[in-house]
């Protein structure tokens, strides 16, 4: 349902219009003070009450604000900074100079230096409210991060708050907010000051003429009691900036080029020329004789390669995945995988290569492809013939490196969660049991996020980290990954041997899984030296025979290689 959008800018006497009020009404009948039905409402009142919007804004509210004394209302006119819209008991023998309908009501909280008072959302209760206009130059995005921090800092203070899971809850809360930005290219940020991680080392930058930082993969993480922002420098993949919003002036998503752009692949990859050698050597082989059939339709394969236009093979398999939209032919598991025509209208498939397929006795030059199954099964090889007679639309994305830095930056948060969690003395006052099944859950949230980049196809590729164990596959299972030594960077530039090669990404922490049955718990971090608590990624190097054991934290970057490259 359309609805206005309040004037950021200027004043807005009518900040709700009488369309948000009637939502508001009806969105307050559903509340019953028992809960069933409360957040549904309280989720409608927030879009019918601009909450997104006003939210860490100054405003002026005239109305009835519930006493905290004895719930009495008082017609009062309040200058603060709206806060949270939550429900509000009505004590039934207390009269009010409003209609009352339910055991609660929502209200607004406007928090003022003295006090925070509650304004109960109905229209006759509240007179006016309006939309204050701020002079400060701080973008409003700026402006509700630091909301959000000064609000999550004071909540944290409190005692019954300290607990891993309602920390993890808060610093989810201002991420899911940080995540309102587009910054998928990198972000820059204004600051008046902040902090620089090098090498384990940390150094305070203050800056009288304000710095601009630009940095990527951002996301918010305790200090102390208080959430501030860290990211990765760009110009240095191994530095980390660390910024307390209060220091923030501005933030602007970094202009890039356009990610996951179309490539007409019967205009660049299978054009005239290749539709012609296509046709040909298809015809071909349809008489090859069978003791020689199998030789010969590997060279065909090769020569096709070697006529994909100004693109090679690896150029083909570089564009991530393909869009199609026509007549595929597709095994049937009912006819004993017999190949069937099928129209499809496909957005994303892996492509596996170009090989001959044949359909009623005929040859014909296809590309293999990947598709998930949307019935929720295996995913599925099919066969696209690039010919236009099939196929109206066939399209390349070079999409999957955005995908794939959408894990890694997922793999620093679950480690930066897990961390926060070990970081916490109420983890050690866990049993054992219940310490590892915490731990585990964290593993398991970063082995989803390691199977989504593999769901169609297996990783096989590079993983550039800042630090690891190596150990060799003969050595697996006689050596102790405590007794390895751990290599780091030390240089500030990029060094060649932390760029693993990847044949297999795996999830497996051993002081989880191959931790001996013992009595008590885990007393200190000192414990868990190999992986702080956070998740640990196997890299397995089968050309070289090695396996790598490498903090989720660590992990710098994802890409996958040339199957043709891969052995």
């Amino acid at each position: 349902m359309e609805r206005s959008k309040p004037d950021m800018e200027s004043n807005s006497p009518k900040l709700f219009s009488d369309e948000d009020w009637r939502r508001i009404a009806g969105a307050n009948l559903l509340l019953d003070g028992e809960g069933e039905n409360d957040e549904i409402a309280i989720a409608e009142i927030e879009q019918a009450a601009h909450a997104g919007d006003i939210e860490g804004e100054k405003v002026r509210v005239v109305g009835y604000s519930q006493s905290e004394e004895d719930d009495s209302y008082r017609l009062q006119s309040v200058e603060g900074v709206a806060d949270l819209i939550s429900p509000m008991e009505i004590n039934p023998e207390i009269p009010a100079p409003f209609a009352i309908y339910t055991k609660e009501m929502a209200a607004l909280c406007v928090r003022t230096s003295q006090n925070d008072y509650y304004f109960p959302l109905d229209k006759q209760a509240i007179v006016s409210i309006e939309l204050l206009p701020n002079d400060s130059g701080v973008p409003r995005c700026v402006r509700k991060l630091r909301h959000y921090a000064d609000k999550i800092e004071e909540v944290a203070g409190v005692g019954d708050t300290q607990d891993a899971e309602s920390r993890r809850l808060l610093i989810d809360e201002i991420n899911d907010v940080l995540n309102e930005i587009p910054y998928d290219g990198g972000i820059q940020v204004k600051c008046q000051a902040y902090k620089v991680k090098i090498d384990g080392g940390e150094n305070n930058v203050e800056d009288a003429n304000s710095a601009v930082l630009s940095g990527w993969l951002p996301s918010f993480t305790w200090r102390d009691d208080r959430p501030v922002l860290e990211m990765f420098d760009i110009k240095n993949r191994f530095a980390t900036f660390c910024v307390d919003m209060k220091d923030v002036l501005d933030m602007t998503p970094i202009d890039k080029e356009e990610i996951g752009a179309s490539i007409d692949l019967f205009e660049t990859v299978f054009n005239d020329d290749f539709q012609e050698t296509a046709w040909q050597l298809a015809t071909d082989l349809s008489y090859v004789d069978e003791s020689e059939f199998d030789e010969v339709s590997r060279e065909y394969t090769r020569t096709l390669n070697d006529q994909l236009s100004e693109f090679s093979a690896t150029k083909l398999y570089g564009i991530s995945t393909v869009g199609f939209t026509g007549f595929a032919l597709v095994p049937d598991a009912t006819k004993n995988n017999e190949l069937q025509y099928e129209f499809m209208d496909i957005s994303g498939a892996c492509i596996d290569g170009v090989c001959f397929v044949s359909y009623h006795d005929k040859f014909y030059a296809a590309i293999e492809v990947t598709i998930d199954d949307k019935s929720g099964g295996f995913p599925k090889k099919i066969y696209v013939m690039p010919d236009r007679d099939k196929i109206i639309r066939l399209e390349g994305f070079d999409s999957e490196a955005e995908e794939l830095k959408m894990a890694v930056n997922e793999l620093h948060k679950i480690a930066n969660f897990a961390s926060d969690v070990v970081n916490d003395e109420c983890f050690y006052k866990l049993p054992l049991d219940e310490q590892l099944d915490v731990l585990s859950q964290y593993e398991c949230a970063a082995r989803d996020a390691i199977q989504n980049i593999s769901r169609v196809r297996e990783f096989k590729g590079e993983c550039v980290v800042s630090a690891y164990r190596c150990l060799p596959g003969d050595l697996l299972n006689a050596v102790s990954w405590n007794d390895v030594p751990l290599e780091e960077v030390n240089s500030h530039e990029y060094v060649e041997k932390f760029a693993l090669r990847a044949d297999n990404l795996a999830i497996w922490n051993p002081e989880i899984n191959d931790r001996p049955d013992i009595d008590g718990r885990i007393l200190s971090a000192s414990e868990l030296s190999l992986s702080r608590g956070e998740p640990v990624l196997i890299v397995n190097n089968t050309e070289e025979n090695r396996y790598y054991l490498v903090r989720c934290s660590d992990v710098i970057s994802l890409s996958r290689n040339d199957p043709s490259t891969i052995s």
